[in-house]
């Protein structure tokens, strides 16, 4: 214990418990802190889309063979402009052949379920200790490393002293479940729209997670309205297919946002980690891939050095920072690039709108381009 690194890890979400599970890999201690209890840390009603490039990482750290059962995959991907009335679909066909013989495009998993089988997993660990931060100030630890895994709003990023690059959207995101008839019930949905892109989840057969794209304005009117009232509204929108019978459990709603936070410029042995560290439209279901492609870095980083030293660790962050800064950029273009194209009510946007689905409808180079990039990220070659 006296000769094994201390390392702290600040948030214990999806990405800190993953992060937790990577670094228990090495001899160190990892004490995994949270204000939450464990029980309310795993029941929040929210849902996330999984792609390619999390299955590889998530096998390599033998989690998706325990995770599987709890998920519901999607072949097929509907994206459509309302604007122009023009849409197109993205399939199994048009994936890469190194991962088309997975029969999914992308997968959906319950928080809870994915909180679960992650809880679980640090339970096998002697050198993983939840505690919560009244416990841990009185074990007096010096710690040779700390993460932070404390998400977009966290208030731990205003006592860093790190440099926050910020774009908001004045957009909010209302998400909740509908059960709907008429539908295909593993094609998910994306649809460009004026106000912002609402997509279509599947969870499972005739239940969907809805991820509606709105002003913030919008978005808390809604959330305080009626349900009949936001059926009838969102009947309105929904592809022609689809009859909604009902919405089923609680309504949320999250701030939406561009952010990029540099930690780089200062010596401190801390580093920001998923959400904290970057955030980005969820147009495209990136946002917690890409929180888990950081804590793939930040395992490989560790995995180089066979033997980790005070020095490794004071350059530890100029390493993971310019290890993940080529993904994050890539991620943050094409995200924006897509709502600032596809929503809006620009007319003079709508000739390079219907032109882009010209070439996606035609050209099976461009949709092969279009649909790994999604799934698969940059650094999908490089996760071993």
């Amino acid at each position: 214990m006296k000769n094994r690194f201390n390392f702290k890890i600040v948030g214990s979400g999806p990405t800190g418990l993953l992060l937790a599970i990577a670094l228990s890999k090495f001899d160190c201690n990892i004490f995994l802190t949270d204000l939450l209890t464990r029980d309310s840390l795993i029941n929040k009603d929210k849902t996330y889309a999984i792609t390619h490039s999390t299955r590889k990482i998530l096998s390599k750290f033998r989690l998706w063979e325990k995770l599987e059962p709890y998920l519901f995959g999607f072949d097929t991907i509907s994206i459509s402009d309302s604007l122009t009335s023009v849409i197109t679909y993205l399939s199994i066909s048009d994936l890469d052949d190194d991962i088309s013989a997975v029969k999914n495009v992308g997968w959906v998993v319950k928080h809870s379920d994915l909180m679960n089988v992650f809880f679980q997993e640090i339970d096998n660990y002697e050198n993983i200790f939840f505690i919560t931060p009244q416990k841990l100030l009185l074990k007096k630890i010096l710690f040779d490393y700390q993460f932070f895994s404390t998400g977009a709003n966290s208030l731990d990023k205003k006592f860093l002293d790190f440099l926050n690059i910020k774009k908001s959207y004045n957009q909010s995101c209302l998400t909740f479940k509908v059960s709907l008839r008429g539908n295909c019930e593993k094609r998910a949905y994306e649809i460009f729209r004026k106000e912002g892109p609402l997509a279509l989840l599947p969870l499972d057969k005739n239940l969907y997670q809805v991820i509606w794209t709105s002003s913030t304005l919008k978005s808390i009117e809604r959330l305080n309205s009626d349900k009949n009232f936001l059926m009838d509204n969102l009947s309105t929108i929904l592809p022609n297919e689809f009859k909604l019978d009902q919405i089923i459990g609680d309504l949320n709603i999250f701030p939406v946002s561009l952010s990029l936070n540099f930690s780089i410029f200062n010596f401190k042995k801390i580093v920001l980690v998923g959400d904290a560290f970057h955030t980005f439209h969820p147009v495209g279901g990136q946002g917690l891939n890409c929180c888990w492609r950081d804590v793939n870095a930040i395992f490989d980083l560790f995995n180089k050095d066979i033997t980790i030293t005070k020095m490794h660790l004071t350059l530890f962050k100029f390493k993971y920072f310019s290890s993940r800064f080529l993904d994050i950029i890539f991620t943050m273009f094409i995200t924006d690039s897509l709502i600032l194209l596809f929503s809006n009510k620009n007319h003079f946007l709508s000739p390079i709108r219907k032109f882009s689905f010209l070439l996606l409808n035609n050209f099976l180079f461009i949709r092969k381009l279009v649909l790994n990039q999604m799934t698969k990220s940059l650094t999908y070659s490089r996760i071993k």
